[in-house]
């Protein structure tokens, strides 16, 4: 057998994360959401280097840990990821980003929904009545995709589209969310099987929960690509 091959240096070379491009970088504070520009210094195997952002005329490091939204056009697409800060030059110029688990263009981001299998801490329909206050029914489910935009939930309740659901749960890892749904498509069980697949939507969400779910498929995806899954 052959020596095998060295991994490559940059495994997203083919995506144009390359050194010199410009990155837009969304950056949750609190609640509040702050937007930088910056230019990828270096992209290893291991980490991108980026040179710190700029508020003003002063230097923006962030804290390791941060999380990050990056975008940047590549060959006239749109192309995103999700990061966080792990740490910064001794210099204090440049601003490592972890490498991401992927990066994709926005066409494949508004479809693309991570695997999962999550039981919510609550998950209910929101049963409104013109003639009485609002209420709250509760649902036996499972999270089995999930995205920052949405999710794929399985119950025995048969739901139609348009229906509104309330959604608790905690994301291994990473936090709890709140959210507030709206069922955009539902599935009858496959035969032999009594699990309806329910596709939701959020349509009330806070800007911090939406982080929790990109950290947790941030993650999620750096563990699927060690085994070999993506």
């Amino acid at each position: 057998m052959g020596a095998s091959l060295p991994p490559r240096k940059n495994p997203f070379m083919a995506q144009g994360l390359l050194p010199g491009i410009t990155l837009r970088l969304d950056v949750s504070s609190g609640r509040q959401g702050e937007t930088h520009v910056t230019r990828v210094e270096d992209v290893d195997h291991e980490r991108i280097a980026v040179l710190v952002p700029m508020r003003g005329l002063r230097p923006r490091p962030f804290p390791s840990g941060t999380l990050v939204h990056a975008h940047y056009i590549h060959q006239q697409k749109r192309w995103l990821f999700v990061t966080e800060v792990v740490g910064h030059s001794s210099d204090g110029m440049h601003e490592y980003l972890r490498l991401p688990g992927t990066v994709e263009s926005t066409e494949r981001r508004r479809n693309f929904r991570l695997p999962a299998a999550i039981r919510p801490e609550s998950l209910y329909r929101l049963v409104i009545d013109a003639a009485e206050p609002a209420s709250e029914e509760p649902v036996e489910g499972i999270i089995v995709d999930i995205s920052e935009g949405g999710c794929c939930i399985t119950t025995r309740k048969l739901m139609l589209a348009g229906e509104r659901l309330g959604l608790h749960a905690v994301l291994p890892e990473a936090g709890e969310i709140h959210a507030r749904m709206r069922v955009t498509q539902a599935r009858a069980p496959a035969p032999g099987n009594r699990m309806h697949r329910v596709h939701c939507e959020f349509t009330d969400i806070a800007r911090g929960d939406r982080d929790i779910i990109a950290r947790y498929m941030m993650r999620r995806q750096l563990e699927m690509r060690r085994r070999g899954q993506l």
